[in-house]
C-alpha cells in the first residue's frame, strides 16, 4: 500500500515538473519573440525606414501586446493569484477611512 502511494506522488510530481517546464518553454519563446520584433524595430530605425515617432508607436503597441499574452499565460500557468482588496468603506462625509 505503501509503494502504492509513492508511486503516486512521484508520477504526480513528475506531472507536475513536466507542465512547468512546458510552461517555461511557451514563456521563453514568447520573450525571444519580443525581443526579435524590438530589434527589427531599431534596425528600421537607425536605416531609416521608420522615423521616431512611428517607431515609438510601433514599441508601444507591442508592449501593450506583449504585457497581454504574458499576462494570460501567466494566468494560465499559475492560475489568478490573490484577488486584489476592494474599495474600503468609508466614514462619515470626510472620507476618512476606518
Amino acid at each position: 500500500m505503501k509503494s502504492v502511494y509513492n508511486l503516486a506522488v512521484l508520477l504526480a510530481a513528475g506531472l507536475l515538473l513536466a507542465g512547468c517546464a512546458t510552461s517555461d518553454r511557451e514563456l521563453r519563446k514568447l520573450e525571444s519573440a519580443y525581443q526579435a520584433q524590438l530589434g527589427e524595430y531599431a534596425a528600421a530605425l537607425k536605416s531609416g525606414e521608420i522615423d521616431k515617432a512611428e517607431h515609438d508607436k510601433k514599441v508601444t503597441q507591442l508592449n501593450a501586446r506583449y504585457g497581454r499574452r504574458r499576462a494570460m499565460m501567466e494566468k494560465d500557468i499559475y492560475g489568478s493569484g490573490l484577488k486584489s482588496p476592494g474599495r474600503r468603506p468609508t466614514v462619515g462625509r470626510g472620507g476618512r477611512r476606518y
